[in-house]
């Protein structure tokens, strides 16, 4: 919280965004359902969006609404609180029709869960959505879900952003990166839809001191468990791309 004040103190059009898999792994899991501690923290600390990993998932899909509707509950009960935006994507809900999937769906409605999301900073309007990757959705059975394949969705929202008439196109993907390029997600997502302009990589706990670039599209990852703050900066070239 104390360096994000301070970047945003110096740079106010900072945005905070996170790439999945925000719970499990702490304490604060034993009380995931009840308290939403973790969504409530994000907020605090001032991250303007967030996605689904697949740890969310980890207590089902009945698991993933009790968060929800206790974020909602408790931001509700705290005159003040603010919840990071929930961003997802590729849910195909015309496949997830059972009463379980309906669970997770009214939940994400309750919150207010979009796929994308709009935002304005220094007169730079910023499109950003969020995606769980093949990978990471092998590693969720339990939350019943079926998700659309990420590079299909994501020329979905690239023109549905374009309408939106965004200067800048953010990605939060939890697909992650592989020294392996066949089974790097976030690569092949960057040189199939290159009008991303910067990947938001989550799943594969990678930690990149310099981004990896294909093209105008940028991929970074600052590595797990909040022990790192990544920071990009960008600034725009005369073709509009960053």
């Amino acid at each position: 919280k104390t360096l994000v004040d301070e970047k945003r103190g110096s740079q106010p059009a900072t945005i905070l965004v996170d790439g999945g898999d925000f719970s499990m792994g702490t304490l604060y899991q034993t009380i995931y359902e009840t308290e939403a501690p973790e969504l409530l923290q994000m907020g605090n600390i001032g991250y303007d969006a967030t996605t689904f990993g697949n740890h969310e998932f980890d207590y089902r899909s009945q698991g993933v609404a009790n968060m929800l509707h206790a974020a909602v509950k408790h931001a509700e009960e705290k005159p003040g609180q603010k919840l990071p935006a929930l961003l997802s994507a590729n849910i195909d809900w015309s496949k997830n029709t059972s009463s379980e999937n309906q669970l997770v769906k009214e939940a994400m409605d309750a919150y207010g869960s979009t796929p994308y999301l709009v935002l304005e900073r220094g007169g730079i309007r910023v499109g950003i959505y969020g995606l769980l990757g093949k990978d990471a959705d092998e590693c969720a059975p339990e939350s019943g879900l079926v998700f659309e394949d990420i590079v299909e969705t994501s020329k979905k929202m690239v023109e549905t952003l374009k309408k939106e008439e965004v200067d800048l196109i953010v990605c939060l993907s939890h697909s992650g990166t592989s020294e392996k390029e066949d089974k790097s997600e976030d690569e092949i997502l960057a040189k199939e839809v290159p009008e991303i302009d910067v990947i938001v990589s989550g799943h594969t706990h990678t930690s990149l001191e310099e981004v990896i670039q294909h093209q105008d599209t940028y991929i970074v990852s600052a590595g797990s468990y909040i022990e790192s703050l990544g920071e990009l900066h960008l600034s725009q070239k005369e073709d509009g791309r960053w």
